[in-house]
C-alpha cells in the first residue's frame, strides 16, 4: 500500500501548496468569468436624482464593457437604507451591488434599528463621483447672495424651510451646520430622494436646499434655481461664478458628497478587484467625464477598495463627532 502524501517527507507542505494553488486558480477563474449573467445596481434613492443619474452612467458603461445587462433598480426611502439592507442580505457573488453616497456612513448615527452594519456588512469597491454641495434658492427668490439670505433669516421676516433627500443625508447635515454657522433657524423638510425636493423648491413650497450639483444642473440652466454658494474650499469647476461659503463670509463650512459602489460582505476579493478596475477605467474616460459634467458632477479620482474602505472609516469618526452636537434624526 502506498504511503499517503501527508505522511511522506514534505507531503504536508506539498498538499498545502497544492491547495493554495487551487485557490489561486479558482480566484483567477472567478475573476475572468465574471460576470456571466445580468448584474443589478441597487440605488436607494428616487429616479432622476444625482445618485441615480451617475449610477445609470456607470451601469451603461459596465454593460458595454462586460457584454452583460446591468440593471439599475431604484428602492428609494429611509435615506437609502432600504436598498442597503437588501444588498447586505444578498448573495455575495458580485451580481447585486449597491450604489450609494456619503449618507451611507452617516446613517449609522441617524437611523435607529439598522438591519445591517454600515462597515461590516459591505465590501467597498470603488468611488465614482466626488463633489461639494450647493446652497440653492428659487430663481424668483429676492435673495441674490448668502448675505442677503442670512440677514432675512436673522430678521425673521418669515418662517424659512429647506429640503433634503431624507433625514440624515448630507444635504440634511449641511442644512443643520448652516444653522449653526449662521445662528439662524429653519424647518427641515425631508423627501424620498433629491428630485422631488428640487420640484418643490422650484414650486416655492420650500425656500432652499443643499443638494449636490447634479441635482440642480437642469434647473439652473432653465433659470428656475439660483445657486448661492458651494461647500468646498475652492470654487466648483461647473459653477465657476458661484462663491465658496468662505468667500460668502461663512467660515469652516466644507462638506461634500461622494457616490460609490459597494458589494455584500464576503464577495470574493478577485471579483471586487475586477469591478474596481473596470469602474476605475470607466471614470477616467472622456466620455464618462463629459456625461457627468452635463449632469453637473465630477468624476472621483480612482481609488483601490482598501483606500475606499479607509475613507469610509474616516468619515464614520468625523460624523460621530458631528452627530454628538446635532440632532440629525429630528425632522
Amino acid at each position: 500500500m502506498k504511503e499517503s502524501l501527508s505522511r511522506r517527507p514534505g507531503g504536508a507542505l506539498l498538499a498545502c501548496c497544492a491547495f493554495a494553488a487551487s485557490l489561486a486558480c479558482g480566484a483567477v477563474h472567478a475573476q475572468q468569468d465574471f460576470p456571466s449573467r445580468n448584474v443589478t445596481l441597487m440605488v436607494g434613492y428616487a429616479a432622476g436624482g444625482a445618485i441615480d443619474q451617475s449610477a445609470r452612467l456607470v451601469g451603461q458603461a459596465l454593460a458595454a464593457q462586460w457584454g452583460q445587462s446591468v440593471i439599475v433598480e431604484n428602492r428609494a426611502g429611509a435615506n437609502g437604507t432600504i436598498a442597503a439592507a437588501a444588498v447586505a442580505s444578498a448573495k455575495p457573488d458580485g451580481y447585486t451591488l449597491l450604489v450609494t453616497a456619503t449618507s451611507h456612513t452617516l446613517n449609522k448615527f441617524v437611523v435607529k434599528g439598522l438591519r445591517y452594519d454600515v462597515e461590516k456588512s459591505f465590501a467597498p469597491i470603488a468611488l465614482t463621483v466626488d463633489v461639494p454641495n450647493v446652497l440653492v434658492v428659487n430663481a424668483a427668490s429676492p435673495y441674490q447672495n448668502v448675505g442677503q439670505l442670512v440677514a432675512a433669516m436673522r430678521a425673521k421676516q418669515k418662517a424659512f424651510s429647506y429640503a433634503s433627500q431624507g433625514v440624515g443625508g448630507i444635504p440634511h447635515l449641511a442644512g443643520e451646520i448652516f444653522k449653526l454657522r449662521t445662528g439662524t433657524d429653519m424647518l427641515h423638510v425631508p423627501y424620498k430622494g433629491a428630485a422631488p425636493g428640487m420640484t418643490d423648491l422650484v414650486g416655492g413650497v420650500v425656500d432652499m436646499s443643499f443638494p449636490s450639483p447634479g441635482s440642480i444642473t437642469a434647473f439652473v440652466t432653465a433659470g428656475k434655481l439660483r445657486p448661492l454658494a458651494v461647500t468646498s474650499s475652492q470654487r466648483f469647476p461647473h459653477l465657476k461664478d458661484v462663491p465658496t461659503f468662505a468667500e460668502a463670509g461663512i467660515a469652516d463650512f466644507t462638506i461634500g458628497t461622494w457616490h460609490g459602489v459597494l458589494a455584500p460582505a464576503g464577495t470574493p476579493p478577485a471579483i471586487v478587484s475586477k469591478i474596481n478596475a473596470d469602474i476605475n477605467a470607466i471614470i477616467q474616460t472622456p466620455e464618462f467625464r463629459d456625461a457627468l459634467a452635463k449632469q453637473g458632477n465630477v468624476a472621483a479620482q480612482p481609488v483601490t477598495p482598501a483606500q475606499f474602505s479607509a475613507k469610509l472609516s474616516g468619515e464614520l469618526k468625523a460624523f460621530e463627532a458631528v452627530a454628538a452636537k446635532i440632532d440629525l434624526s429630528a425632522n
